[in-house]
């Protein structure tokens, strides 16, 4: 491992430390990420959708701008190069995709090289997502050097996403009563930051109903509730886009 190898991961340690919301600063994150094993592009999944028998991964970031197809896809165990990995809970490097098995699994790598790398984001040893990683043209392969490095880097981010997860729990006072109510196992999950975002929310929404129902409050006062719930949603998404064009702009 080079000087400048253990100069980018100590960047990239120090930035991980020093934020306390990884989703603002997500491009940097990926690019600070890349940078450690000189890839061309990196993209995160997390572990988003499915029941937890059948995990699905959902794109976290890229710094590369993926086809609006690449963003609706939610692969399960098998169904990608990154299903392999979260199934196998191993990392993949692959020295010339081309001449793989994964061949048909690959995207148009027109402006990247043939290498490539997928490692599992793991905490206390439930996969909660994936980083990939592919080569600069004209570059050397990957080796096992570079598979390493990126190990590093997602234990890294792992622990990053963990502690942001348990941070959002921390400064929810119906996350801590959901959590009081929830039995040893799933409380567990919840506390070391395992459990899928969607599954959090669902486990808040189930103890939302039961405490209005509780309350007294007829179904459709309830509904109305929730409708109101979705429209701050609808009105903080719009305000995101605003605020996202005028940065590109």
């Amino acid at each position: 491992m080079s000087e400048s190898e253990l100069g980018r991961l100590h960047d990239l340690a120090l930035f991980l430390r020093a934020e306390e919301n990884l989703g603002t600063h997500l491009g940097e994150l990926l690019k600070r990420a890349a940078s450690v094993t000189d890839a061309a592009s990196c993209s995160i999944m997390l572990l988003s959708e499915g029941e937890a028998n059948a995990p699905r991964l959902k794109l976290w970031g890229s710094t590369e701008t993926l086809p609006s197809s690449a963003l609706s896809e939610r692969p399960g165990r098998g169904d990608s190069i990154a299903g392999w990995v979260l199934a196998q809970g191993t990392s993949l490097l692959i020295a010339d995709i081309e001449q793989s098995k994964f061949a048909p699994m690959a995207r148009n790598r027109s402006n990247m090289g043939t290498s490539f790398i997928c490692t599992p984001i793991a905490v206390k040893n439930h996969v909660i997502g994936v980083m990939n990683l592919s080569s600069r043209p004209d570059h050397p392969s990957f080796n096992e050097s570079h598979l390493v490095l990126a190990d590093i880097v997602a234990t890294l981010i792992g622990k990053s996403v963990q502690v942001e997860r348990l941070q959002t729990l921390i400064r929810s006072r119906v996350a801590q009563l959901s959590l009081a109510r929830e039995g040893k196992e799933v409380s567990a999950r919840l506390t070391d930051g395992t459990l899928a975002p969607a599954r959090v929310a669902k486990l808040l929404a189930k103890s939302f109903f039961k405490d209005m129902a509780a309350a007294g409050f007829e179904p459709g006062q309830i509904i109305e509730a929730a409708s109101e719930i979705i429209t701050l949603v609808s009105t903080d998404i719009a305000r995101f886009k605003k605020r996202m064009t005028r940065t590109t702009k």
